[in-house]
């Protein structure tokens, strides 16, 4: 717990500003603001075996939730590879969402990623991620997409 509270402490440090983002196309919530490290508005780059820490800010479910499972998509051209977020990292309810759950419709919440070593091919190549969480009975409770170069 205090290596999320020291996250969600740093994030707006080292985020020069704002990720450009995008909502899911399912109409899952989306936070108000999405924060990630060596990204800009409109530059992200991300680089294999370097962390990776993110904040997505003010989601508000329509549904409530006990439990929050974090999934990660990757897009490459339109194809989606397979990634797999880190065993410790799934249960959102423990790891990523401030505060915990229960998630309650209409009250915001934050959400936040630490990852020490992030696990992707290097390769310079362009591609789109997807963070999303799912709640009870597999309902997306939040998602948003953005684009990012793999360095």
């Amino acid at each position: 717990m205090f290596r999320l509270l020291f996250l969600v402490a740093l994030v707006p440090a080292i985020a020069v500003a704002d990720v450009n983002f995008r909502a899911c196309p399912d109409g899952s919530p989306t936070p108000t603001s999405l924060a990630v490290n060596n990204c800009t508005e409109s530059s992200c780059i991300l680089s294999a075996d370097q962390p990776l820490y993110a904040l997505a800010s003010g989601i508000v479910s329509t549904v409530e939730s006990n439990t929050a499972t974090a999934y990660i998509v990757v897009r490459l051209d339109d194809v989606e590879v397979d990634y797999q977020v880190p065993e410790e990292h799934v249960d959102a309810c423990r790891e990523g969402i401030v505060g915990g759950c229960p998630v309650i419709p209409g009250i915001p919440f934050n959400y936040a990623v630490a990852n020490d070593n992030l696990t992707i091919p290097s390769g310079g190549f362009q591609v789109e991620i997807e963070f999303g969480l799912e709640g009870d009975g597999g309902v997306k409770i939040g998602c948003v997409r953005f684009d990012a170069y793999i360095q």
